[in-house]
């Protein structure tokens, strides 16, 4: 389901796209489609080069967005609800998604419909957190059958589907409630895990291990 391609030298002045020399690429995920995704070490003013980076792999990869326009051309832009979107001169771009996450800076990129990544780790979840409000019981009774009875651990898998879920819808949790964002069970895939969540919609996950916590793109 994910395989890697070198990564494009990046050539925009003032730019240190520290990416470990991959982008990857999931072309299962969404039918008729592919998604990108890379990281970058995060700091301020570098997602207009990961967001060209991502492009031009897209571009390469299938030929609906074959006509890439000069770097200063792609723009990007915040919706009302907090989301980025991308446009190509004055034309609407591939849906984009970012996520922050160990001093590192994700995004992903779909060529067809919208995409959603998200970066979770077992700390964000300690013991005090709130479980109840963000999680159904068997939502976490499935995550730590993964992640070998390890609540935070889990707590993480989980809270990573449900937010790239809805930033894949565009909303963000501006209007859903984490609870109306139902993770089903857990498909084990090659190089990674599969879910479905459902919101207003289904939404496929594709997740895998990142470090101590865990990274999920998602389709919508």
């Amino acid at each position: 389901m994910s395989v890697t391609f070198r990564a494009p030298a990046a050539s925009h002045r003032n730019m240190d796209l520290k990416t470990n020399g991959t982008i990857h690429t999931l072309s299962r995920l969404v039918p008729e489609g592919i998604v990108v995704f890379a990281s970058t070490q995060s700091r301020r003013g570098l997602k207009h080069g990961l967001a060209y980076m991502l492009m031009q792999t897209l571009a390469r990869l299938d030929p609906r967005w074959s006509l890439l326009p000069d770097r200063d051309r792609l723009t990007l832009h915040e919706s009302t609800l907090g989301g980025p979107y991308l446009l190509l001169g004055d034309q609407q771009g591939p849906s984009l998604s970012f996520s922050h996450g160990k001093e590192r800076l994700w995004a992903a990129m779909s060529s067809k419909g919208r995409v959603g990544i998200d970066v979770a780790y077992p700390e964000e979840f300690a013991a005090d957190y709130p479980f109840a409000r963000a999680f159904r019981p068997e939502e976490l009774d499935s995550a730590r059958a993964i992640c070998h009875n390890d609540t935070a651990r889990g707590a993480a898998l989980i809270w990573s589907a449900k937010e790239a879920s809805v930033k894949a819808i565009g909303t963000g949790f501006n209007r859903y409630d984490p609870l109306d964002v139902r993770v089903g069970a857990p498909i084990l895939r090659e190089q990674g895990i599969g879910f479905e969540v459902l919101a207003d919609r289904p939404i496929a996950v594709w997740a895998r291990t990142e470090g101590t916590g865990w990274l999920c793109v998602a389709s919508a």
